[in-house]
């Protein structure tokens, strides 16, 4: 038991390190913050670290999918491991021709900065993005804007 936990510790320091960062190829795109990539002929899957987007089987989750597919399907990206969750997925900030993927998204207005879980010094930046893309109603916050216009009774 001991020996295992030792390993994971390890394995965990080994993933965090930057000096692990590794190319890949998306061969799928699950959610707008989930996708499988090739690791040498080997299916990982990544979850995008410090943000969350809408659940994929709503139309905002569905639109945050298409986003996510279309700037990123197919092609390479650079993978930086932080750590693993319960979920084995490698949790990672995500870079496609030296763009970030995490801001990518987040300016588009498509996810959302987890507070509980971002605590790298970039989140305080990926904030600033979110209130932005509130704030010029891109991506899900130009959706919100809308329903709620759609609920307002009457006058």
């Amino acid at each position: 038991m001991k020996s295992l936990a030792t390993f994971s510790l390890f394995t965990l320091l080994l993933l965090s390190s930057p000096a692990h960062a590794w190319n890949g190829k998306v061969v799928k795109v699950l959610s707008g913050d989930t996708f499988i990539a090739l690791k040498k002929d080997r299916q990982q899957t990544i979850k995008l670290y410090g943000l969350e987007c809408p659940a994929p089987e709503t139309s905002l989750g569905a639109r945050a999918r298409n986003l996510t597919r279309a700037k990123i399907k197919g092609k390479r990206v650079k993978i930086n491991p932080i750590t693993l969750d319960g979920q084995d997925r490698i949790i990672a900030r995500v870079s496609i021709n030296g763009q970030s993927l995490n801001t990518f998204i987040l300016r588009s207005g498509y996810g959302l900065v987890n507070r509980k879980k971002c605590t790298q010094p970039v989140c305080e930046e990926w904030i600033r993005f979110e209130r932005y893309a509130h704030k010029q109603k891109n991506g899900v916050w130009a959706m919100i804007e809308d329903l709620s216009r759609q609920k307002r009774p009457k006058k």
